[in-house]
């Protein structure tokens, strides 16, 4: 597994997850992903895989939009599933999360520079939106009339749900 160091510190306006060389705390690419998961599944939708958003037909855990499930879970499982199916699988759906996540993660690590809280909020505005280079929008988010958090917002959100994660996760050195 690859370890990457991780100190997280807190302060009244912003959260911050910075690479460290010398933390005690190492996180492993899988630990980055079980908190990027969780951050995601709780804002999204309260970790209830049965979740339909009733404005844009967002599906489950990961609120996936109806038009990726055949191309996603074609990639995940190599077949695609139906909406139906998709929605009544949480197994599923946490094995195209996961899958979707590893790969949001991969590009967003070489691209931030292997900067942890860039890379974070790129997944999550890559997930959000579709753009991993929107992070920092503030403009508000508009689907079928209905107005959304900014993409700058959810980020950050994502951003401090993963470092509420990753410091309830016990320590490992490898």
């Amino acid at each position: 597994m690859l370890g990457v160091g991780l100190a997280l510190s807190m302060n009244p306006s912003i959260a911050q997850a910075e690479v460290a060389s010398n933390s005690q705390e190492y996180v492993t690419l899988s630990d980055h992903l079980v908190a990027l998961r969780r951050a995601i599944i709780g804002q999204e939708s309260s970790s209830n895989f049965r979740a339909v958003n009733p404005y844009s037909g967002a599906l489950g855990y990961g609120q996936v939009m109806p038009a990726n499930v055949a191309s996603w879970t074609r990639e995940a499982l190599g077949h695609s599933i139906s909406q139906a199916d998709f929605l009544n699988s949480p197994d599923i759906q946490l094995q195209v999360i996961d899958y979707k996540l590893n790969q949001y993660w991969q590009d967003a690590w070489a691209t931030s520079g292997g900067d942890v809280t860039i890379a974070i909020r790129q997944v999550a505005s890559r997930w959000y939106s579709g753009n991993p280079q929107n992070y920092t929008s503030t403009a508000p988010e508009f689907y079928a009339g209905r107005r959304y958090p900014s993409i700058a917002e959810y980020s950050f959100s994502i951003l401090q749900r993963y470092v509420a994660h990753v410091r309830g996760m016990r320590s490992y050195t490898y």
